[in-house]
């Protein structure tokens, strides 16, 4: 039998934009595959038990919600989606394949969701192995991040301001 083991450790959490927060309810979650059906995959885990909460500044453009992992090479398949975001706080970009490389989670996020009454939404991690994939752990940190939408982040914009002084 197939076992492979996701961890998520969730610990990374921080906005790009200035006073925009991003925040997580719940703790880390562990994700063991552990049952397959006769002559199929492995069966796939679901965890649903924590929360992903944000707040936004009035003068805040447009901002987004990225997701990614700290692990570069995974064994397994991780995947997350933000379900059932507060109304009126963003949409969720739907289920995304967690990889190193910074992927949309929640998107359209408006200005001035504040930290009283954050946006919010129920985060749904599932984790999928293949019998090729054998047995092994994976252990993820995921950070989450609120940056500008559709522009670059601070950042860049400050990296920008002191390149321009340099020169």
């Amino acid at each position: 039998m197939n076992r492979a083991t996701v961890l998520a450790a969730l610990l990374l959490f921080f906005g790009e934009a200035w006073g925009a927060d991003v925040v997580i309810v719940g703790g880390g979650v562990d994700l063991t595959i552990s049952s397959a059906t006769a002559g199929q995959e492995p069966n796939s885990v679901t965890d649903e038990t924590c929360q992903l909460q944000w707040s936004t500044l009035v003068a805040d453009p447009t901002q987004k919600i990225t997701a990614q992992t700290n692990l570069a090479s995974p064994n397994f398949t991780l995947t997350a989606e933000a379900v059932s975001v507060s109304a009126g706080d963003g949409t969720s970009a739907g289920e995304v394949t967690i990889s190193s490389t910074a992927q949309d989670f929640v998107v359209s996020i408006p200005p001035d969701v504040p930290a009283v009454d954050p946006g919010t939404c129920t985060l749904r991690y599932t984790a999928s192995a293949t019998a090729a994939d054998g047995k092994g752990t994976d252990i993820h940190t995921i950070t989450y991040t609120i940056v500008d939408q559709g522009a670059r982040g601070w950042r860049e914009r400050k990296q920008e301001d002191l390149d321009r002084r340099i020169e």
